[in-house]
């Protein structure tokens, strides 16, 4: 895929994040994150008469709207409507009257999302304040959860009043992170970046009580900012941002977004045995049954058009030709990660979306 080693260093960052071991990140290097716990009247976002932008903000807002196919092709708005219905299950969407959008989400990541642009949380706000001093100064700076021991803790009053599931009544993040970094790894130009971390993983809860649980397990997100445009209060423009989401009886989904370069939004759908999008109506598609383990939606903000890749048994990489080393690999071309357009089963035309 297109910006694959932009999308791995974001991931490395993310793995790093998320273990426990910190270093040092400069003169006087100080981590400010704290316990915090919020107790909301309900996860819910919607667009109210005070927040009218709610949704616009949101994870899948531009990527949900911007499948929708151009003409009325039957084919290819029954596979639009199918995609977004796999989404729901991760995002907890409401979708409109329409189907083409959503009214309402209810998961993790843009609950935490809002949270943080509200500037209402004073040590959220404590940490945003650190970085940007350090960018001012010119020196590496972290606030970080986990390196802390701290505990972010998000209560739904509503459900707990209504005795719902463990999980939908409380949201815990193991991970918290902003890290600028005002010198990239070396031979590439990513100098002067913030990167942000947000990790939400799902309580344990006794066997019988699995099956009433939101199928959510878990959200692992990462965005990279450019440093002179890393905001205190606000939504902070990214430039790249990645989110794997992980249910219980769905597979996972993985959004990557580019903002800058190529402009586009990739959904992969990893779905094991589970038939998410009916493929064999498109005769594009050659696979042995109609559940392939590796698939892939590129929509191109600025060609309006989305294409979709499928692939069934080919390894993300395999063994290097030209190279004596059997430790030596190379992307599979045949995987549907690093396809290129003219493999794609199907393509068409996307209706414009403001915003992108």
């Amino acid at each position: 895929m297109r910006h694959s080693c932009t999308f791995a260093a974001i991931y490395a960052t993310l793995v790093a994040l998320s273990g426990c071991g910190l270093e040092d990140t400069g003169p006087s290097a100080f981590n400010p994150a704290t316990d915090v716990d919020l107790t909301f009247s309900s996860f819910d976002l919607e667009n109210t008469d005070t927040a009218p932008d709610n949704l616009a903000n949101t994870r899948f807002w531009h990527f949900y709207r911007g499948i929708q196919p151009a003409d009325d092709n039957a084919d290819d708005r029954e596979t639009a409507r199918e995609i977004r219905r796999h989404i729901d299950i991760f995002i907890g969407a409401t979708p409109s009257e329409s189907g083409a959008s959503y009214v309402r989400v209810r998961n993790p990541l843009d609950l935490m999302n809002q949270v943080l642009a509200s500037g209402e949380v004073t040590n959220f706000q404590e940490g945003k304040r650190y970085i940007r001093q350090r960018i001012a100064d010119g020196a590496g700076g972290t606030y970080n959860t986990r390196g802390n021991g701290a505990q972010i803790r998000f209560t739904d009053q509503n459900a707990a009043l209504a005795n719902q599931p463990l999980n939908d009544q409380l949201w815990i993040y193991p991970t918290l992170d902003w890290r600028y970094l005002p010198e990239g790894p070396e031979g590439n130009d990513l100098d002067n970046k913030v990167y942000r971390t947000i990790q939400y993983v799902s309580r344990s809860v006794p066997e019988e009580q699995k099956a009433e649980q939101p199928e959510l397990v878990s959200v692992l997100a990462g965005s990279r900012f450019d440093a002179n445009r890393f905001m205190e209060l606000g939504y902070s423009p990214a430039e790249f941002a990645t989110a794997d989401y992980l249910s219980r009886s769905f597979g996972s989904i993985e959004l990557r977004q580019d903002f800058i370069a190529e402009n586009t939004d990739t959904l992969f759908i990893k779905s094991g045995d589970a038939e998410v999008i009916g493929l064999d109506r498109y005769p594009g598609y050659s696979g042995a049954d109609n559940s392939p383990d590796c698939l892939r939606v590129e929509l191109d903000y600025n060609m309006e058009r989305v294409r979709i890749f499928a692939s069934d048994g080919e390894p993300a990489r395999i063994d290097d030709p030209d190279s004596s080393d059997d430790q030596d690999t190379i992307p599979n071309p045949d995987n549907c990660t690093y396809q290129e357009d003219a493999d794609a089963v199907t393509d068409w035309a996307t209706v414009p979306v403001t915003g992108r």
